[in-house]
């Protein structure tokens, strides 16, 4: 009964994950006609970190107690410094440049590659040989991706294609790492996820900060329309966002976690021509979305068989509540 529970859980958040990945698109393209994209960058950022410490502060009074697996997996300052350096702030910045270098349809091209490169480099450090099903799925997966964006090529080019790219895949590899490492990180985790993403978040936030800042004493400025979409934006959106991102990291693995990434420019280009602020999918996009969605499938239905299995995973986290 537990692992059928498991296993809606998983689909659930999935499913809640992509939708909320796909408002952020939407709601920060909105946002940048009135700020910078520093400003909004920190904006955005700055906020969710005063959602995750209201959630540290104030947790429920029935809140579990932390428990001696919790206290035995504190982070070390450089593990703290690590990772808010390459998931916030080089992520961040890295595809911020490599849009305003080669446009944005490229480095969306480059970022699809995530979910193949972690599946690789998670079989190499687990030194295990991922079943057949999650394979197929997530190339097939990955093409779907690729042909999407391919068609958004023309015409969208910046000044400096290959400088633009290889920003690009530094950034798809900075994001890769994350996934990685604090799935390894947190192995054994068992509390809450807010005040466990909250000092990387912190801490990544500040050079970006630094960088608002520098637009703004340039002279940018930002409207209280923009104020307010970043309030939304950072404390509505993205911190549950985030606690399912990294909950799902940790329980569904860090390949899983960067192939439902794969969803969310399908979804932002549907709701996009369904809210009339662009033009419907080709019928190559429509076809790819299918080819994606297929591929996804059959990385679901292998990690659920999984799940079904009773195989072990990595980390279990026992709470129902990430507050």
């Amino acid at each position: 009964m537990s692992g059928h529970r498991g296993r809606r859980r998983l689909i659930w958040q999935s499913t809640a994950l992509v939708v909320l990945l796909a408002s952020t698109w939407l709601i920060v393209e909105a946002s940048l006609r009135d700020a910078s994209t520093a400003i909004v960058s920190a904006g955005r950022t700055g906020f969710t970190v005063l959602g995750l410490l209201a959630l540290t502060r104030w947790a429920p009074a029935g809140a579990a107690p932390a428990t001696k697996a919790t206290n035995d997996t504190r982070y070390r300052w450089w593990q703290v410094v690590l990772l808010a350096l390459t998931g916030v702030t080089a992520y961040t910045v890295l595809s911020t440049v490599a849009i305003s270098l080669a446009g944005p349809a490229l480095p969306a091209l480059a970022l699809s590659l995530t979910p193949a490169v972690v599946l690789i480099a998670e079989s190499v450090l687990l030194r295990t040989w991922p079943p057949p099903r999650t394979i197929a799925g997530t190339m097939i997966a990955v093409a779907g991706a690729a042909l999407y964006t391919i068609p958004r090529l023309a015409g969208t080019l910046g000044d400096d294609v290959a400088l633009g790219s290889l920003v690009a895949l530094a950034a798809m590899f900075s994001m890769s790492f994350y996934g990685l490492y604090f799935s390894r990180t947190n192995r054994g985790y068992q509390g809450a996820m807010a005040p466990r993403i909250l000092p990387i978040f912190a801490v990544g936030t500040i050079p970006l900060a630094a960088w608002a800042a520098a637009d703004v004493a340039a002279g940018e400025r930002v409207s209280w329309a923009a104020l307010g979409m970043l309030v939304v934006l950072g404390i509505v959106i993205y911190v549950p966002a985030y606690l399912l991102q990294h909950r799902i990291l940790l329980t569904g693995g860090p390949s899983y976690s960067a192939l439902l990434g794969l969803a969310v420019p399908p979804l932002v280009g549907v709701s996009s021509a369904l809210l009339q602020l662009a033009g419907a999918p080709t019928p190559m996009q429509i076809a790819s979305m299918g080819l994606t969605l297929a591929g996804m499938a059959l990385v679901i239905r292998s990690k659920l068989a999984q799940t079904k299995e009773g195989r072990p995973t990595r980390v279990t986290l026992s709470r129902p509540s990430d507050a």
